[in-house]
């Protein structure tokens, strides 16, 4: 059976008029493009030392080598490890001993640690044999609890 011409070009036409639809359809439904993400780095916070003075326990006398009771506070949203724990200043007495002068203290950098702290937390650490009174320390040092200033160093763990 053979179709006539125009229904051939009927047919044809509805066909192409089909596939045009569909097409248009599909592209509709599609499409792409550019643009930009953002993201923002927090800002790191200083590490602090928390007073730890009234449980520091007595290693220190004339012509000894004492401990060094240290407790790290880290108020960053990520963990660090500390590195090293480096002297920063004058060691000072307690102000109950005035009279400790000189006081015959000091302290011995601590490089290469490895504390860790977690994130918005602290950690106490002894750092063991850091501190030496020599034997000029006063009279007066008896007792004495002394402050050790230092210089906290480390990178996010």
């Amino acid at each position: 059976m053979h179709l006539s011409r125009n229904r051939r070009l009927i047919g044809g036409g509805i066909t192409a008029i089909a596939l045009v639809t569909v097409g248009l359809v599909y592209a509709a439904w599609t499409t792409s493009g550019t643009g930009s993400g953002y993201a923002k780095a927090e800002s790191a916070q200083d590490l602090t030392t928390v007073d730890v003075s009234a449980t520091t326990d007595a290693t220190l006398y004339p012509g000894a080598t004492g401990d060094v009771e240290i407790e790290i506070a880290n108020p960053n949203p990520y963990p660090v490890q500390v590195a090293d724990i480096t002297g920063d200043g004058a060691i000072t007495p307690d102000g109950a001993h005035s009279g400790c002068s000189p006081t015959g203290v000091t302290y011995t950098d601590q490089t290469g640690l490895t504390i860790d702290v977690p994130a918005n937390d602290s950690t106490a650490t002894t750092l063991n044999g850091a501190v030496q009174m020599s034997n000029a320390a006063a009279n007066a040092c008896q007792g004495a609890t002394f402050t050790i200033p230092v210089t906290l160093t480390g990178a996010s763990s």
